[in-house]
């Protein structure tokens, strides 16, 4: 019997010391992470911070800047995402990928909507990542280019290769549930000025009905509207002679800002451990 008893301590004491193991063998990127105004560069103080991992679709991790740093303890070998969220202010996505050297051993991480500032060594298994993101205060009459959203010549049906363009339309609208927009269509001089207007229209129409079906977002929070030619954005009008780039530059979807709601302060208590993995 006692030999049974001590077997069982031995097998426990193994699987323990196998757990400190391999804890101590993982390697670590703290992430020193400012948040600042995109126009004035200040700190935001009190920005809500959550981290979610690639393969995971629950959050992580989550933390609230605080004397102008939030950090993270970042895993290699995981892909993350952040989404910063502060009243105001356009909520922000920006990823870390820890597993970047996977694919190329000359890098040893990627990010995506993060300046690196400076990095330092704290030990051979953890670096420290000093960076910031910025984040776009949110007023009315705003506009936002978007890109990719084209059309073919006198057409106004949606073209595959718009679809990431509207996407990124669509993942805007739910990140930030509070913003009422105006999708707006513009078209180069070249046809008749009322043809252009009803041709813009159509693909604004096109647009719109595209978010609303396929992204689940709520008719009443975007509207279409057609420019035609009416709001050029160089010398391009009738009677001018421009290369293809300079009227493309005409040819453009862009989202305005008609109206938001202030949203509730974070609470204390959403705040995570900041520490990868922490939760579930």
């Amino acid at each position: 019997m006692k030999s049974i008893s001590f077997l069982l301590l031995l097998m426990s004491f193994t699987r323990v010391f196998s757990q400190d193991v391999q804890s101590a063998s993982k390697s670590y990127f703290h992430l020193k992470l400012k948040v600042l105004d995109a126009e004035n560069h200040k700190s935001l103080e009190g920005t809500f911070l959550k981290l979610y991992t690639k393969n995971k679709p629950q959050r992580v991790d989550s933390s609230i800047v605080e004397n102008g740093y939030a950090i993270f303890k970042l895993e290699k070998g995981n892909e993350y995402e952040l989404l910063a969220q502060f009243d105001e202010y356009l909520t922000q996505r920006a990823s870390f990928n820890a597993a970047c050297y996977l694919q190329n051993p000359s890098k040893a991480f990627c990010v995506s909507g993060i300046d690196i500032e400076h990095i330092s060594k704290l030990s051979n298994q953890s670096s420290l990542i000093e960076a910031s993101m910025s984040m776009k205060k949110i007023n009315l009459n705003d506009v936002f280019g978007v890109e990719h959203i084209h059309y073919d010549f006198d057409k106004w049906q949606i073209r595959k290769d718009a679809w990431a363009g509207l996407n990124n339309l669509i993942q805007l609208l739910k990140d930030n549930p509070s913003i009422k927009v105006e999708l707006g269509s513009h078209t180069d001089s070249r046809s008749d000025e009322g043809y252009n207007m009803v041709l813009s229209q159509k693909r604004a129409d096109e647009a719109v009905n595209f978010i609303v079906n396929k992204g689940k977002i709520a008719q009443e929070r975007i509207i279409a509207r057609g420019y035609g030619e009416s709001q050029l954005l160089n010398h391009c009008k009738d009677g001018v002679n421009c290369s293809e780039k300079e009227h493309a530059l005409n040819r453009r979807t862009e989202i305005k800002v008609l109206g938001y709601k202030i949203n509730s302060k974070v609470s204390e208590q959403q705040r995570g451990t900041a520490i990868s993995g922490a939760r579930n």
